[in-house]
């Protein structure tokens, strides 16, 4: 009896780290981005569309996409003087394979978009997120 309590267990905590050790592409949300900005950088701050037909959009009225398969939705951010737009996939790889058709810096499953050749923007995106630009990994 105490054995199968005993294998039971061990069972269960492999079970548990398996899981727990498998969450490495788990998509994060826009709440926790802002949180991380915010926490990098407090004067951080999302910037609100003027009204509801504008702001970022993954999808031109034709129904082409703008962004890439995957896009979800997007906003955009000032950081210092400067504004950049990020845009949520729905998986990093599809973050990761638009970064690099964009030349630009993602984040699990977030976009960085008019970041590249922005010194304060890169430095962000970078120290905030650890972001990666995927066309430099490619070339190195």
């Amino acid at each position: 009896m105490r054995s199968q309590f005993i294998i039971v267990s061990c069972l269960m905590l492999g079970i548990l780290c398996f899981v727990a050790c498998t969450k490495k592409n788990v998509p994060v949300d826009k709440i926790a981005m802002l949180k991380m900005a915010q926490d990098y950088d407090p004067t951080v701050k999302p910037i609100l569309p003027k009204d509801l037909s504008s702001g970022i959009r993954c999808k031109k009225e034709n129904g082409d996409f703008i962004y890439g398969e995957g896009c979800v939705t997007g906003f955009q951010v000032q950081v210092g003087p400067l504004e950049m737009d990020v845009i949520e996939f729905q998986s990093e790889e599809l973050a990761r394979l638009e970064a690099l058709r964009l030349d630009q810096y993602f984040y699990k499953n977030w976009v960085f978009d008019n970041v590249t050749n922005e010194p304060i923007l890169e430095h962000f995106v970078k120290n905030a997120f650890s972001a990666r630009r995927p066309k430099t990994e490619i070339t190195k």
